[in-house]
């Protein structure tokens, strides 16, 4: 199924402007990091989450105003949609486990006519989450040069070379859009950004394939032009794959409820990102690299 046949499009005559949009969203994305930096989790920044289920009605001031008690009106606190339940986080240094069980009370205390279901208690030790950081941030980079060493080792030097740096963009403007929007770094956002690398690596491989069969078909041509002929030959699969893809996850993020809504953010931020950079970074880099360090023809 061909949805655009044979657009034509000039994609590498616009790669300047790829290069400048890019640039500066790679620069908000790093600027937020160190200004703002990340909203950990409870994951990462340790601390406690308690999962409630109440039997009738509560709003989120009435939840706030009982933590006010036991000095944690900070918390964050979570009402999952169409329902009963909150999920209160707060990051502390000072015994997570305490922490969780005075806020149980708290709320046993406070609504003992509105009886309480306990769903879930989960505690992270400081020291436990700091490991899971330090292998969350080698896990991603060890992904981003795993795929990078595949391409190289499936095309060439320039290509692997290419997607890594495509890569670190996709993971480093998600991240940024994270940041943004003040949603939680969680593991199940960790798990997101570990796909976008899988997804944008595979759509870089569609084109680099292509790429590699049209130039045994089409010698002789000037090399923008292979590149120009391989991105519009998969412009109609990667435009209806991508498509499907997205609309899927903006069911789950406006109808999968909040448990759910940063994993299917980040996929959809990575996903058109990770979709935008296999023309406008790899290949574009490739082409440029192609034009200053010329190669031979196999």
């Amino acid at each position: 199924m061909e949805l655009i046949k044979n657009p034509n499009l000039p994609f590498m005559s616009w790669r300047r402007y790829g290069y400048i949009f890019s640039g500066v969203l790679v620069l908000i994305a790093l600027l937020l990091l160190i200004v703002k930096g990340p909203k950990l989790g409870v994951d990462f920044a340790g601390g406690a989450l308690v999962w409630v289920k109440f039997e009738n009605h509560l709003e989120i001031s009435d939840i706030r105003a009982s933590l006010a008690k036991i000095g944690q009106e900070q918390a964050s606190i979570q009402k999952l949609a169409g329902t009963t339940e909150f999920v209160i986080r707060s990051v502390t240094k000072v015994d997570p486990d305490k922490f969780a069980n005075e806020v149980i009370a708290q709320l046993k205390k406070d609504f003992s006519d509105n009886p309480l279901d306990l769903r879930a208690k989960e505690t992270v030790e400081p020291k436990i989450s700091a490991e899971l950081t330090r292998n969350t941030i080698i896990g991603v980079l060890v992904a981003m040069l795993l795929m990078g060493i595949y391409i190289w080792y499936r095309f060439d030097f320039r290509f692997g070379t290419a997607s890594v740096i495509s890569i670190f963009h996709d993971v480093l403007i998600t991240i940024g859009a994270l940041i943004l929007t003040n949603r939680e770094f969680t593991i199940v956002v960790v798990g997101a950004l570990l796909t976008i690398v899988g997804y944008s690596i595979n759509d870089t491989i569609v084109i680099s394939d292509r790429v590699r069969e049209n130039r045994k078909k089409l010698r002789g041509i000037p090399f923008v032009d292979l590149i120009n002929t391989s991105i519009n030959e998969t412009f109609s699969r990667t435009i209806l794959t991508g498509s499907f893809v997205i609309v899927t996850l903006f069911c789950l993020l406006f109808l999968g409820g909040p448990v759910i809504a940063d994993f299917a953010f980040t996929l959809i931020v990575g996903l058109i990102f990770g979709t935008y950079s296999s023309t406008f970074v790899v290949c574009a880099l490739v082409t440029d690299w192609e034009e200053r360090f010329p190669q031979k023809r196999k």
